[in-house]
């Protein structure tokens, strides 16, 4: 079968293999800033065992398989972030192919009304060192990964696919 015939499916899975390729993955990412205009993120520890050790990176979950968009938007606040549910607002979806990885990432992007209380701010969670607010204009590649720099572009024109 030649590449452009191959079909596109999807299965359940518990755990995701970040070694295939020709993933598409869906992901809700939260987008919350300070009154001036900065974004929070979550500094991984240096010692994580991830690709984005000591860099920054927007708060986010993979979806569950059957979960809706708006639910994985909560868990982001519950699970990831570790702070009391709010109320969060659609603010539209990304897309970006990963050229080195071979796949697809569709994100739907949400954000919360108002910026975190200081006590939430102090509370990150496990393998993270801190959450700070951010200007996103200072994002490279040293200091943060390629998905918070997608959705830094992202934001500047609304619907654009990465390519």
């Amino acid at each position: 079968m030649s590449e452009e015939n191959t079909l596109a499916y999807a299965v359940k899975q518990t755990e995701i293999d970040y070694s295939a390729k020709n993933l598409i993955l869906l992901q809700a990412q939260l987008i919350n800033k300070n009154d001036e205009g900065h974004v929070m993120v979550e500094k991984v520890s240096k010692d994580a065992d991830s690709y984005a050790a000591g860099k920054y990176y927007i708060p986010g979950v993979a979806m569950h398989f059957g979960e809706h968009p708006e639910e994985a938007g909560h868990r982001i606040l519950t699970e990831e972030l570790e702070v009391e549910d709010r109320e969060i607002i659609s603010i539209g979806s990304q897309s970006h192919y990963d050229k080195e990885k071979e796949r697809w990432y569709v994100l739907f992007l949400f954000k919360t009304k108002e910026p975190f209380a200081n006590e939430e701010m102090k509370n990150p969670c496990e393998d993270i060192e801190e959450l700070v607010y951010i200007d996103l204009e200072i994002a490279d590649s040293e200091n943060s990964t390629q998905g918070l720099k997608d959705i830094r572009e992202a934001m500047k024109i609304p619907g654009k696919t990465y390519i």
